[in-house]
């Protein structure tokens, strides 16, 4: 069986369950950059085993605006086959696999284990959550706030965010993420880097004030 580590979603449940729940569920690698579910997949579900992906909305004139990012032991995809209005794309950040679960076994699943149900629960309340973050850092923060609080979202998916933190990450990638344009984000990351909350490098952002950038989340 895949060893998968014992964080997010996976963490909700016993070991028995998460053995039944991933039985016979095949492992699909996908390259960085690489589109995972889409909206004309239907229902798809799967766990990530290694690797980052974020869930973002997509809009009409190319513009983005990442919702969440997920790690190993998350689940993504989805059960509801009901489509939506809004378009939700998952995308590969990092070289990742995944285990492709059997949808109509999890349905099964959970109406015989309610751990598994409580679990699928609970993830949908969390998506929503950080569905609300998104949208309201997108509403009511401006552009220096909204990257600040993307870096700590990648931040935080490597473990405790703690100074000398570095991320691969480039100014198209945040305005990718932030709904916003690289020219404007170049300038909120000047801002930061004067502030001596980051540093920038050609490789990346290197976190230097974790609580700087965290007082500038604060809806």
């Amino acid at each position: 069986m895949v060893e998968i580590p014992n964080r997010g979603f996976i963490s909700r449940l016993s070991p028995a369950t998460a053995a039944e729940l991933m039985e016979g569920a095949p492992t699909v690698y996908y390259p960085a950059g690489s589109i995972i579910f889409s909206p004309r997949d239907g229902t798809t579900a799967g766990l990530v085993v290694s690797g980052l992906l974020r869930y973002y909305l997509a809009g009409s004139e190319g513009r983005e605006l990442t919702v969440r990012y997920v790690g190993p032991g998350d689940l993504v995809g989805s059960l509801v086959s009901e489509r939506s209005a809004v378009e939700t794309r998952a995308q590969a950040m990092e070289p990742s696999v995944l285990l492709h679960l059997n949808v109509e076994l999890v349905r099964s699943l959970s109406q015989r284990r309610p751990e598994l149900a409580q679990a699928l629960i609970d993830e949908l309340v969390s998506r929503l959550r950080s569905a609300f973050r998104a949208l309201a850092a997108s509403a009511f923060m401006p552009v220096r706030a909204r990257v600040a609080r993307d870096l700590l979202e990648r931040a935080k998916m490597s473990g405790p965010v703690v100074a000398g933190l570095h991320l691969a990450v480039t100014q198209q990638s945040l305005a990718d993420a932030t709904g916003s344009v690289r020219e404007v984000v170049a300038r909120a990351l000047r801002d930061l880097r004067g502030e001596g909350a980051i540093a920038t490098a050609d490789d990346g952002i290197t976190v230097l004030d974790p609580d700087a950038l965290t007082r500038l989340t604060a809806v």
